[in-house]
């Protein structure tokens, strides 16, 4: 089936009929291996190879950012934002998981999102991040404080009674966006519902916002399958 996000041509398929024991499509065998690959070249690399490695990426992207918020005359954010609902966990099996076993885990850290080179938090969850924004390698740091901005102040839903919000700052300390992200009990005790959104200047072209969207949905989906294996599969206590 043609897939628009693979960009695959109409007019051509190929069909597994016999062959691996484990059944599935070639683009979940190539995942898997796809992983493995890069989760191998991260680890023998370490963090501080690996930004040497994309610093010429980093340089590019510095530039790119300095543009942006040149022509961000006005100051305007925009969202980049998604919602997803997640069975199988809570929210307090799962927010205490992020803060201890993702955030402080280098690994898992990094195993929620292949364009995660590097991510590193202080001691009060504060974060050097290394990660693709669009097609941009680029480095920011997150500081998680109350919201300041009218922006985000608006998009407060009073039904989701918890927030992780803060800012990013690019290597010069200018503001390249803004976090709102909200969380909801499903009443039924089964799960919870998470609106993700990440503001970015106005003057930012589209694939960022686009591409930033489909890394939400990537990254929180791989971090909630991981607590949920973590708690629920393989019985680790936090």
């Amino acid at each position: 089936m043609p897939s628009q996000v693979l960009g695959y041509p109409t007019g051509f398929s190929t069909e597994v009929t016999a062959g691996p024991s484990i059944a599935g499509t070639a683009d979940e065998y190539e995942l898997r291996f796809a992983r493995r690959a890069l989760e191998r070249i991260k680890s023998h690399l370490g963090l501080e190879a690996t930004e040497k490695l994309v610093q010429p990426d980093i340089d590019e992207s510095n530039r790119f950012w300095q543009r942006v918020l040149a022509e961000n005359t006005t100051g305007e954010f925009k969202p980049a934002r998604i919602e997803l609902s997640v069975k199988g966990i809570t929210m307090e099996e799962f927010l205490p998981w992020f803060r201890n076993r993702c955030q402080r885990n280098v690994s898992n850290m990094l195993a929620g999102q292949p364009e995660h080179w590097v991510v590193s938090a202080d001691e009060q969850g504060n974060e050097k991040v290394i990660e693709n924004l669009g097609p941009w390698v680029s480095r920011f740091f997150i500081k998680f404080e109350a919201p300041s901005q009218p922006f985000q102040l608006n998009d407060i839903r009073e039904d989701f009674p918890l927030r992780m919000t803060g800012y990013g700052h690019t290597d010069d300390g200018s503001i390249n966006g803004y976090v709102l992200h909200q969380f909801r009990p499903h009443t039924d005790g089964s799960g919870f519902d998470v609106n993700l959104c990440i503001y970015f200047p106005a003057s930012a072209p589209e694939v960022l916002f686009e591409q930033h969207r489909q890394h939400l949905v990537v990254e929180f989906t791989n971090w909630t399958r991981h607590c949920y294996r973590e708690l629920k599969v393989e019985g680790i206590q936090m």
